[in-house]
């Protein structure tokens, strides 16, 4: 049982129209209106050329949408959701984030992982070998140049970066620096965010199995001597909500039955080991023929009520329960990523849902 109240839950909502740029802002600004405390954009390259199930439209460039967000919002936390460590050297990104940190005056949240491998596939250059390392490495990079000074360079001497006398002139608003948000799975990813992150901030994702995944992020945070209260924990699902209840959740469950199959270590955690066993897991991602052909067989296997889990579906009142399971499992942060009509959808939480949780 969590300590988190439902009252301590923030809102967030994933923007995602992808091939129409002012769309997105459009969005952006929309989900403000509606309440939502976070608004964050998924940060996406290159999309899978030829399919016709995954991925369809272009995606635009994550950073540059945000400053565009930041212009039309006043209120709301700007994040990627989330940006990779293998395509922009990390001293870039902690330029683009302390740059929008200055523009937003402190509304900038860095939202970051290892990477998926869609979004470079076609970059021969790029060496992906070991993922965790890199990230790892990228992000005690950024976290460091943004406490530099020129008085107290930073050096930095690892397989991936090397800096020697690095410092960033231009300071993040925030005290002591921006959030940065560890977007990942697996146990190493979970216990970097424990031993360094700010906040653990998985996509797709069910209550019971969030709770214990997230257990280790606390356990490691205890370990290295912080306080585990300090660490937001983040979830990205789907929701799609209308007074028709029973037609949401068929939408939510028919649109993210393939989202589940891309996390195999969730299927089998949740007792479909067998299909699990069949399935491409997100991160190796190319989306080529063969993958899509083995996602596609596993996706058909998984069952209903499986998909459900891992969605925030159906009437005002069942998105409540659903969520209200989620705070039980520990979550603040809820990152929802609207699935179907968009407006019907932000309606209900403005009108209802948000509401419910604020005590008003």
């Amino acid at each position: 049982m969590s300590d988190r109240e439902p009252e301590d839950l923030n809102f967030g909502c994933q923007v995602v129209t992808y091939g129409d740029v002012q769309g997105t802002i459009e969005d952006a600004v929309r989900a403000e209106e509606a309440g939502f405390d976070i608004i964050t954009v998924p940060d996406h390259l290159f999309h899978p050329t030829g399919s016709e199930e995954f991925l369809v439209d272009p995606p635009w460039e994550a950073f540059t949408v945000l400053g565009a967000v930041a212009q039309h919002t006043d209120e709301a936390m700007l994040m990627p959701g989330v940006t990779d460590s293998v395509r922009r050297h990390p001293t870039e990104l902690a330029h683009i984030g302390v740059t929008l940190d200055q523009m937003t005056d402190g509304r900038f949240g860095l939202g970051i992982g290892a990477g998926e491998a869609f979004n470079f596939t076609p970059i021969e250059d790029i060496d992906w070998s070991d993922p965790f390392g890199r990230f790892s490495e990228a992000f005690k990079v950024v976290d460091r140049l943004w406490d530099s000074t020129a008085d107290d360079p930073v050096d930095f001497d690892g397989e991936f970066y090397q800096l020697e006398a690095a410092h960033m002139g231009l300071k993040p608003v925030q005290e002591p620096r921006p959030p940065m948000w560890v977007g990942g799975y697996g146990p190493s990813m979970r216990g970097f965010t424990g031993a360094l992150g700010d906040g653990w901030f998985p996509w797709i994702h069910a209550p019971e199995q969030y709770e214990e995944d997230l257990q280790r992020v606390l356990d490691v945070a205890e370990d290295r001597g912080r306080d585990p209260d300090d660490i937001d924990r983040a979830v990205m699902i789907p929701t799609t909500v209308s007074e028709d209840g029973d037609a949401a959740r068929e939408a939510a469950i028919e649109r993210n039955r393939t989202s589940l199959a891309l996390r195999p270590p969730l299927l089998a955690k949740m007792g479909y080991e067998d299909i699990a066993d069949e399935t491409p897991i997100m991160f190796e991602m190319a989306f080529d023929e063969e993958q899509e052909e083995r996602l596609l067989s596993a996706a058909e296997r998984i069952p209903d009520e499986a998909v459900d889990a891992v969605t925030v579906s159906g009437t005002p009142e069942e998105a409540i329960a659903d969520l209200e399971r989620w705070v039980e499992a520990g979550l603040d942060n809820v990152v929802l990523i609207p699935v179907g009509d968009y407006e019907e959808t932000l309606a209900h939480y403005e009108e209802t849902i948000i509401p419910h949780f604020r005590g008003e």
